[in-house]
C-alpha cells in the first residue's frame, strides 16, 4: 500500500529526529560540565571543608540534567567536568583513574532524576530527592579520598577522620543537590507557564 510506504518513511524520519535530538541534548550536558571543570580548575572557594567543589560542578550539572532531560546528562556532564578539570591541572576527579567514581556520581543523579520524571513527582518533593542525591553522589566521590596514599585529617559536627570527611561531602552535595534542583525546577516550570500562556494565546 501507499500510505504504509509513507507512514514508514515519516516513522523513520521522526527517529531520526529523535535521535539527533537527544544527542543535542547530550552535548548540551557535556559542554556545561566543561564549563564546570573550567570553573573548578580556576575558581578556589577556600571554605575548607572537604568535597566543597561539589557547589561548583554538581549544581550546574544538576540544572542542566532538569532542563535538557537527557536521560544519561548527568553522567556525561560529570564524567566532562572531571576530565577538564584534570586537563587543565584541576583536582575534581583526583587523577585520571577516579574519573568513574565522578560520572558513577552523575549516574546517581540521573537515576533519581529519571525516577522523579516516570513517576511524575511535584516540584516539591523532586527538590529533597535531588538534595539527597546530590548528598550520595558526593559521597561517592568523597571515596576517592580514603583510597589516596595521604589525606588530611577532619573533625566535624563531632565526628574525625573517615566519618567527618564523608559528612562533609554528604553536606556538600545536599548543598549542591538542593541549589541545582531548586534552580532548574524554577527555570523548568517557568518554561513551561510561558509555552502554556502563549499557547492559549494564540
Amino acid at each position: 500500500m501507499p500510505g504504509y510506504l509513507w507512514t514508514e518513511s515519516g516513522a523513520g524520519r521522526w527517529s531520526r529526529l529523535a535521535e539527533a535530538a537527544q544527542l543535542r541534548t547530550l552535548a548540551a550536558n557535556a559542554a556545561v560540565g566543561v564549563l564546570a571543570g573550567i570553573l573548578i580548575a580556576h575558581v578556589r572557594l577556600h571554605l575548607g571543608l572537604p568535597g566543597h567543589k561539589a557547589l561548583l560542578w554538581m549544581t550546574p550539572i544538576v540544572v542542566a540534567r532538569l532542563l535538557c532531560r537527557h536521560p544519561a546528562g548527568a553522567t556525561a556532564g560529570a564524567s566532562a567536568a572531571a576530565l577538564t578539570s584534570i586537563a587543565l591541572g584541576g583536582h575534581l576527579a583526583g587523577g585520571i583513574l577516579f574519573v568513574p567514581l565522578v560520572a558513577v556520581a552523575g549516574a546517581v543523579l540521573d537515576v533519581c532524576v529519571g525516577f522523579a520524571r516516570r513517576v511524575g513527582l511535584s516540584p516539591w518533593a523532586l527538590v529533597p530527592l535531588l538534595a539527597a542525591a546530590g548528598a550520595g553522589a558526593n559521597v561517592v566521590c568523597g571515596i576517592k579520598r580514603l583510597l589516596l596514599p595521604q589525606w588530611n585529617y577532619h573533625v566535624l559536627l563531632g565526628l574525625s577522620g573517615t566519618w567527618a570527611l564523608l559528612t562533609a561531602y554528604a553536606l556538600c552535595g545536599l548543598a549542591a543537590g538542593l541549589t541545582g534542583a531548586v534552580i532548574g525546577s524554577s527555570i523548568d516550570r517557568a518554561c513551561a507557564r510561558r509555552q502554556a500562556g502563549d499557547g492559549s494565546g494564540g
